[in-house]
Parts: C-alpha cells; structure tokens; sequence
C-alpha cells in the first residue's frame, strides 16, 4: 500500500471515530474519550522530548488526565508541570538537565490542556459546537489552500528556519480561501454577527499557521522528522492535530470576549 492510499484510509478512519465521539457520546463518555485523547497525545510528547524514565512521566499524565475527566480544569496541567519539573531536577543530579527540551514539552502540553478544555466547555451547547466545527474548517480549507497556492506561485519563504516547505503566498491563499468559508459558516449557524465572525475567522486561520509551526519548531528541537507513529501515513497524533491544538483555544477565548 501507498504513502497517499495510507493517508486517504487513516483520515477516513479517524473522522468517522471523532465524528461519532463528539456528535453522539453524551457526558461522562465524552470527557472519558477527551481525556484518553489527552493522555495519549502526552504519551506521544513524552517520547518526542526523551525524557529519562518516561513511564514514570506517562503515569503522572495518566493521574492528571484522569482529574481533568471528572473535572475539566487547569489545576491539573499545574500540578504536573510542578512534579514533571521536579523529576527533571532530581533526574538530572549526575548530568546535564535537557531544559531546550522540557520546557518545549511544557509548551505543547500547555495548549494541549487548553485545547482539551476548550472542547469539554463548547461540547454543552450547539453554538458551541458551531464555533467548533467552523474552526476546524477554518484550519482544513485554509491548510489545503495554501499547499496549492503555495506549490503554484509560492516564491517567498514563511519561516524557512521552522518550515522551508511553507511560503508566505501559501499563507495568503489560506487567509483568503479559510476565512469566508469559517465566517459564512458562524454566520449561517448565527453564532456571530459578520464583523465579529470575520474577525474570529482570521485569528482562527493565523492561530491554525501558528500551531502548525510551533510543533515543527517542537520536532526542529528535538530532531525528529514526525511526532510519532500512531497514524499511518501521517505521523503521530500531534503531526494531525498541531494546528487544532493552537486555533480552537485561541478561537475560544476571542468568542468569550466577542
């Protein structure tokens, strides 16, 4: 089988699992698979930055996420940032602590946290759901639209240091075919009026750019070429999700404020 024919079944596979999960398992099912979602995805961080001892890491996140099931919160992510760091500390007693990459495990798990609560607090209401679904569209067509922009007229580098394949007209491809399908989306389901969803919409395209490049500085970092191999033909789980992670926190809070 294919590298595309492996991208094309894993895709197909992973929307109808979340499709079911969040449009027809009602609480406490839906924060048990949110949280499951959370602890895995950890997992796979835990084992991009080569932390010594990652069971021990893993089962800490296991306890946090479990906290954050009964009880969608931050108290948790402080929690285990505060017992990660002292095992780092004591861990590295006898040599050199790897801080480049801890702290670029803190600030994955950190909008992964928020992500995560982000999506237990909209999952309660249809407007929520709408500013959900627009949000992942707004990241869908904007990152399709900027592949082929970008392989048709790109010339100019985004941030060839992070990401050489991605061309500043890749982006404004992505701005202008992401934005009106996500604001026409908010408007047709009456979440915002046009301004403020033409608003939201631009913010959710730059946040879904700017998570997408923070997790390729994330494996620059480490050295890594994918995040993982859970999913065939796309890597690993935070190789799918990277610019959700940034974008639906970021949309979130601009909705809260708007």
């Amino acid at each position: 089988m294919n590298e595309l024919s492996k991208r094309i079944i894993t895709a197909a596979v992973l929307l109808v699992l979340v499709w079911a999960w969040y449009f027809n398992l009602a609480s406490p099912w839906f924060e048990r698979g949110l949280a499951f979602f959370g602890w895995l995805t950890t997992c796979e961080l835990i084992l991009l930055i080569k932390l010594r001892r990652p069971w021990l890491y893993m089962f800490t996140a296991l306890l946090a996420w479990l906290a954050f099931c009964f009880s969608a919160d931050l108290q948790p992510l402080l929690l285990l940032i505060f017992i990660w760091f002292a095992t780092m500390v004591i861990d590295s007693r006898q040599s050199p602590p790897a801080f480049d990459y801890f702290f670029t495990g803190i600030w994955m798990l950190g909008w992964l946290f928020i992500f995560a609560l982000a999506i237990a607090d909209t999952h309660t209401s249809k407007t929520g759901q709408d500013l959900i679904i627009g949000t992942c569209l707004a990241v869908w067509i904007s990152d399709s639209a900027a592949y082929f922009v970008g392989r048709a007229w790109g010339k100019h580098k985004l941030c060839p240091a992070v990401s050489p394949g991605k061309s500043i007209e890749g982006a404004i491809g992505g701005l202008v075919f992401g934005v009106p399908v996500a604001a026409g989306y908010w408007l047709y389901c009456d979440v915002l009026p046009l301004f403020s969803a033409l608003l939201l919409a631009i913010v959710a395209v730059i946040a879904g750019m700017l998570g997408d490049l923070s997790e390729s500085s994330a494996k620059r970092i480490v050295g890594a070429k994918d995040s993982g191999r859970w999913l065939p033909g796309h890597g690993g789980i935070l190789d799918r999700t990277d610019a959700m992670l940034m974008a639906i926190p970021v949309t979130w809070v601009l909705w809260g404020l708007l």
